[in-house]
């Protein structure tokens, strides 16, 4: 039964490092989000979905801000969530709009099982008529919680 555990342990490990390995070929999950466009995107983040949103965008004094909407609908807590988006203006079907999008980035501690979690973000010098499409150019979770930690 000794012999059988150990083998197990190393079929195990062996099994995570292939998984490890997929994982890492695997590019940074990545999504264009429409304002107000009242459906939630599939974000897939090494073998985790998040649904994500954005609202159409508000002014403000030095240009609009925009809410992003982020859903976690699995059962499992995921800690230290990053995102880096890029926003885009009328130039977004420009081949050269990357070099002129407004990046936001955000890290929040967790997110629980079931939780939607909002998140303003500012974009300086683009009026809501200019703001076309905030694109999610990636988002990556440090872990995930253990049931005793929670």
């Amino acid at each position: 039964l000794t012999q059988q555990v150990q083998d197990l342990k190393a079929t195990v490990l062996q099994l995570q490092k292939r998984v490890d390995y997929l994982e890492m070929l695997v590019p940074p999950s990545t999504a264009v989000l429409m304002p107000d466009a009242r459906k939630l995107s599939s974000i897939r983040v090494n073998g985790a979905t998040f649904l994500m949103s954005i609202d159409k965008p508000s002014g403000n004094e030095k240009g609009s801000d925009f809410i992003l909407t982020v859903v976690n609908p699995q059962s499992i807590t995921y800690t230290n969530i990053g995102f880096d988006i890029r926003v885009y203006g009328k130039e977004a079907g420009d081949p050269n709009a990357y070099k002129s999008a407004f990046l936001v980035s955000r890290i929040t501690p967790a997110l629980a099982p079931g939780q939607t979690t909002q998140f303003r973000f500012a974009v300086p010098g683009m009026t809501p008529e200019d703001f076309t499409a905030a694109y999610v150019a990636s988002m990556t979770f440090g872990g995930i919680a253990s049931p005793t930690a929670e």
